[in-house]
């Protein structure tokens, strides 16, 4: 079974996805089934945690993303709950993840008629997270 921090982990990042594609005020459906596809592709595939009911622990991205739109969370929240499951959580960001998550942040937000200006701004702020 996945400890807490990797269930953190991966919900942190549901929230991170979500503020990268609600950056320009909407999820776009084009971003959400990007998400799910790379969730399907490169997040399923990197460890084999699972919950106590045989959830694969990287579906809680998507779990966190989906609430997140279904709640109308508010971007800054979601980026705030993102940098605090850095914070606590940095030694679980290795050179791997990271590539991971700039890579999918990069490919959700370019789902949807190209990256916009929000989405650009909301990049550089990630890669200045995961840098420092």
């Amino acid at each position: 079974m996945p400890s807490k921090k990797f269930m953190d982990l991966y919900s942190g990042l549901g929230f991170l996805f979500y503020c990268i594609a609600a950056s320009d005020g909407r999820v776009a459906p084009a971003e959400e089934q990007r998400l799910k596809q790379l969730i399907k592709d490169k997040w399923l595939p990197l460890e084999n945690s699972r919950d106590e009911f045989g959830t694969d622990a990287g579906h809680y991205i998507g779990i966190a993303f989906e609430y997140a739109v279904a709640q109308g969370v508010e971007v800054d929240a979601a980026w705030d709950r993102f940098v605090e499951t850095h914070r606590e959580h940095r030694a679980l960001f290795t050179p791997d993840v990271v590539e991971l998550v700039r890579g999918t942040a990069a490919d959700v937000a370019s789902a949807f008629a190209g990256t916009n200006k929000n989405e650009h701004v909301r990049l550089a702020k990630l890669h200045g997270v995961l840098a420092g």
